[in-house]
């Protein structure tokens, strides 16, 4: 590829990103649980109808709208109180739900589609609702916010940061039967972008918005560079899943990034991983 079609491709991606960035900044300065589960709902929706599209089981029409519309109303019922203590009702009613499809259609479901199709819907929301299981972890609402914008900071700028170093500096394959293009070199210069990113990160709030809560560099910026290699795990898993079934990108919502789960595939594992870490240290720090 040419240094000027490189050139290109990157500009589109940072435009691209700038515009997520903008839509992500408005909908976390509202600071509105219902706007927060409603923007989680519709990312967790699309994610589910994109991995389900991408190993070629959206033809079970009655199974993809079941895993879709469970995608949706999870992030609900895990972070509104009053719908808190109907969890168990709602899973319960998707397992019966999932096994009266396959038993209504049973010639044309597996069981691995029952599985998958059933399992995306599942881990997706959950995952993205450690976003806002974090959010509200500390008293502090500024910290709270902060730590949304930390680990989506972990996630996308480790990827950007791999991006670019693999991109210019890149010599030494990371794991080239899963994913070609991913390098050594990218995988630690997403690393150290994560590590000053958090840095500058902490620097930030503690200078211009910190209120009775602080962040501790000691605690963040190595924090930072852990999710960010959780993030790979993430970027990789769904590689395989694209390599196996032939598919470049899960959508094409954002453009030069692809489809949601192309741009949230890191944050599914950064924000568990955060939120584990912080349920057992004090964020407010």
């Amino acid at each position: 590829m040419y240094v000027g079609q490189k050139g290109f491709l990157v500009a589109i991606r940072i435009l691209s990103a700038l515009v997520g960035i903008l839509i992500g900044l408005a909908v976390l300065f509202v600071d509105n649980l219902y706007v927060y589960c409603l923007v989680l709902a519709f990312v967790g929706a699309v994610g589910v109808y994109e991995i389900i599209r991408a190993v070629k089981r959206e033809k079970h029409k009655a199974l993809t709208a079941l895993s879709v519309c469970f995608a949706f109303v999870v992030p609900f019922f895990l972070n509104i109180d009053f719908l808190r203590k109907y969890i168990p009702v709602l899973y319960i009613l998707y397992g019966m739900g999932l096994f009266l499809v396959q038993l209504i259609c049973f010639k044309d479901i597996r069981t691995s589609d029952l599985a998958l199709c059933g399992g995306a819907g599942v881990v997706i929301p959950f995952s993205l609702s450690c976003l806002l299981f974090v959010r509200y972890l500390p008293e502090n609402s500024l910290l709270g916010i902060s730590l949304v914008f930390f680990m989506l900071f972990c996630a996308w700028f480790g990827d950007s940061g791999a991006y670019f170093a693999g991109t210019f500096f890149g010599k030494h394959k990371l794991c080239p039967e899963i994913s070609p293009k991913k390098t050594v070199e990218g995988f630690v210069g997403g690393i150290i972008t994560v590590g000053i990113v958090a840095f500058i990160h902490c620097f930030v709030f503690n200078t211009f918005f910190a209120d009775g809560a602080t962040m501790s560099y000691l605690l963040y910026v190595p924090v930072g560079m852990a999710a960010c290699v959780a993030g790979v795990f993430g970027d990789l898993s769904a590689s395989i899943i694209k390599r196996k079934y032939s598919v470049k990108d899960f959508g094409n919502i954002m453009p030069g990034h692809g489809g949601v789960l192309d741009r949230f595939d890191s944050v599914l594992f950064v924000a568990p991983f955060i939120y584990m870490v912080f349920s057992f240290l004090n964020p407010q720090m």
